[in-house]
């Protein structure tokens, strides 16, 4: 899901940024503006309350710029059609072929999607957190868009650099120049860049997060079944002491010992580390993918073969195993046979 999720910024062109302003850019004003070293695309929206008490914003259709996922069903083609955000859907019990209602206009759901740069659902960029059941992002025809109320319609813009910034540092300073340029051309009424927009990059920071909160979580557990282990051994070793001094005496050597007493708990691993990799990729990825689609609008992901999970979720875990056991084995079997 984070490769669908990084992905996403080249397969759905999205934007570096985006800024609002009072009136409509002039022509003449945009060939200074795209002079700084961007390319710019109208992304105008209106806002609605709709009658079941949320408020829907409303996009015409991208083609260029933050491309649309289409999840389920068709994009709106004729009047009154409406491809409504899928998070948002599932909040609020709606599904393909429904209405949504506004007074007196209605509009039919003919698809459920997920608009790249709304990955969560900010209504505001400066919302401490996102509502994804009050709040919800739609794609309707050009007619229909005109149709709305234009009175509400917000001149908003998304840029995309010509050359695209290497690093974050670079990004920053990039977006503060380009910030000084645009002022002295246009009045901005907002002006956020990509590395700022919430609805974009939250969804990647806290899938990143939990990544690393689950690995040391693992190891963890990890450390503590290989002391259990480690443990479990020690008092079968002191309970068949005499058998492994007549083994000692009788040329036994220490390594052939210790490697007896860890293969239970090594092989007993690997068939854990083997059950996990199949539930991992059939059932249980299922449950992992559906927590972050309950709280995420990200666009269709496909299953990959993770080289990284692999040797993170199971050659380390063996590895992990494989020393405590081995250290503890050696402690315990260091003495004599005579002493044993």
């Amino acid at each position: 899901m984070l490769t669908a999720y990084d992905e996403s910024f080249d397969k759905y062109n999205i934007e570096n940024g985006n800024f609002r302003t009072a009136e409509k850019i002039y022509s003449s004003q945009w060939k200074d503006i795209e002079a700084a070293g961007v390319e710019l695309y109208e992304n105008y929206y209106i806002e609605e309350d709709l009658d079941n008490g949320s408020t829907m914003r409303f996009f015409k259709n991208r083609e260029k710029v933050n491309k649309v996922c289409l999840m389920k069903g068709e994009m709106p083609s004729g009047q009154g059609e409406i491809a409504i955000d899928r998070m948002y859907a599932d909040n609020n019990s709606l599904k393909v072929g429904d209405t949504l209602t506004r007074g007196e206009k209605s509009w039919k759901i003919t698809g459920l999607v997920a608009l790249s740069d709304y990955s969560a659902l900010f209504q505001n960029n400066n919302d401490s957190m996102f509502d994804s059941v009050k709040f919800g992002v739609a794609i309707v025809t050009d007619k229909d868009f005109e149709a709305l109320n234009q009175v509400k319609l917000q001149y908003n813009y998304a840029w995309v650099y010509d050359k695209k910034p290497e690093t974050e540092k670079k990004e920053k300073k990039m977006a503060e120049d380009l910030m000084e340029d645009m002022t002295g051309v246009v009045t901005l009424e907002s002006f956020v860049p990509q590395f700022q927009n919430q609805s974009i990059c939250f969804t990647g920071d806290d899938m990143g997060s939990d990544r690393a909160m689950m690995v040391m979580l693992l190891y963890i557990v990890m450390a503590i079944l290989a002391f259990v282990f480690g443990i479990t051994i020690s008092n079968t070793i002191r309970k068949e002491a005499g058998v492994i001094g007549t083994l000692r005496a009788s040329g036994y050597t220490r390594r052939e010992l210790i490697i007896h007493y860890m293969s239970l708990p090594v092989v007993i691993t690997l068939i854990g580390a083997l059950v996990g990799n199949i539930l991992g990729y059939t059932l249980l990825k299922q449950v992992c993918a559906g927590m972050y689609y309950g709280s995420y609008s990200l666009p269709t992901y496909v299953t990959i073969w993770n080289a990284e999970a692999f040797w993170m979720t199971t050659v380390v875990p063996v590895i992990i195993m494989l020393i405590i056991n081995y250290g503890i084995l050696y402690y315990k079997l260091r003495l004599s046979p005579l002493k044993f």
